[in-house]
């Protein structure tokens, strides 16, 4: 070690963990896969005002990723206005499960394409993700005139792929992804090569057929302070990378644990995951510890949705109830915090504030 590393200027001492990623074997990635939850309107409402809607919740307990498609089949009973009696229907499904977060999107499919019926789906699925089809030029229109966000359903092979690539340049659809999922239906029996390879391009995280869609976060280093004080501050400097195709879009948040025997404290960071993509992911942290006994603690992190289940990390960590072990903290009580504002003029990756320069002196 040379006498100018920055070893030698460290204002506490850290512990840096670099996980090693699973191979290809060990990692397993199928969350980029859907599977369609199609019904048709004569069986969800065989008589006017008849429902038969518990079908729908009985299949999202089975799909994968379940999307919803209600097909217009024109049941016996219709005799006139029938995009208007389809549009009540919509309405009708949306209040019974658009709070059904297992619900993955919806699909705006239309009896005639007219904007009442896209206007149910806007207001009867205000939580749930709507899917506008990528060559439906007057659709998109719509949803745009009324300020409502939307995901794509891409349907390409082989054969359109060219055309799919000019409908999101026709429309300025490259940066969709950022906010809502492009799902891609690959309308061959095997995904081509044209098709995975503008897949990618488009940042599609959910597909028919499996070509390895969808997010794959590890977490290549993690840096914090060997010794903390009871009741003092913990700073945490994380870099994550996503390698998959695009960003997550569920809710989640970054926890930290401390453990010690049957000592064990959970701690929330306030880590803007919302924002993250595609890439590297950085976040730093000074969080507040709790009054904690003194001792050796196993520092562990984990990714987890709001329904409490955990995002799979792509590193070889051993985990447990959704946390990675990390590294052991040291815990000492002290009379002072000296870590509390530590960022403020020491970085420890090397980077050190700079003051403004100030005026000669006369």
């Amino acid at each position: 070690m040379s006498q100018y590393s920055l070893e030698n200027y460290e204002k506490y001492t850290t512990m840096k963990i670099r996980p090693e990623p699973l191979s290809p074997k060990e990692h397993v990635a199928n969350h980029g896969l859907f599977e369609y939850v199609a019904f048709s309107w004569q069986e969800l409402e065989p008589a006017r005002g008849e429902y038969a809607l518990e079908r729908i919740k009985e299949a999202l307990h089975t799909a994968r990723n379940p999307i919803l498609v209600l097909t217009p089949d024109l049941p016996l009973w219709v005799k006139g206005y029938a995009d208007d009696c389809f549009a009540a229907l919509i309405r009708k499904v949306g209040s019974y499960i658009d709070s059904d977060r297992r619900l993955a999107a919806v699909v705006i499919s239309t009896l005639a394409d007219s904007k009442e019926e896209w206007n149910a789906y806007i207001e009867s699925f205000a939580t749930q993700t709507l899917l506008a089809d990528l060559q439906n030029d007057r659709l998109i229109g719509h949803l745009r005139e009324r300020s409502c966000g939307f995901g794509l359903l891409v349907k390409c092979g082989e054969e359109n792929w060219i055309e799919c690539c000019e409908a999101f340049a026709r429309n300025r659809l490259q940066k969709v992804w950022k906010s809502y999922p492009v799902v891609l239906h690959v309308t061959d029996n095997v995904c081509g090569p044209h098709c995975k390879r503008e897949a990618y391009r488009w940042h599609a995280c959910l597909s028919n057929v499996d070509i390895g869609l969808g997010y794959q976060l590890a977490l290549r280093r993690l840096t914090y302070p060997e010794t903390v004080s009871s009741r003092g501050s913990l700073p945490l400097r994380f870099w994550f990378v996503n390698t998959g195709s695009s960003r997550m879009y569920r809710k989640f948040q970054l926890w930290v644990r401390l453990q010690r025997g049957i000592d064990s404290y959970e701690l929330p960071l306030i880590a803007a995951t919302q924002s993250w993509l595609t890439g590297d992911l950085v976040h730093n942290e000074i969080i507040p510890l709790q009054d904690m006994p003194p001792g050796t603690y196993t520092l562990s992190l984990g990714l987890f949705f709001e329904d409490r289940s955990y995002v799979p990390l792509n590193i070889r960590n051993p985990h447990q109830d959704g946390y990675y072990e990390a590294g052991t903290i040291q815990v000492e009580i002290t009379h002072e915090d000296p870590l509390m504002n530590i960022w403020d003029t020491y970085d420890p990756e090397g980077y050190y504030p700079l003051e403004d320069p100030k005026l000669p002196e006369a």
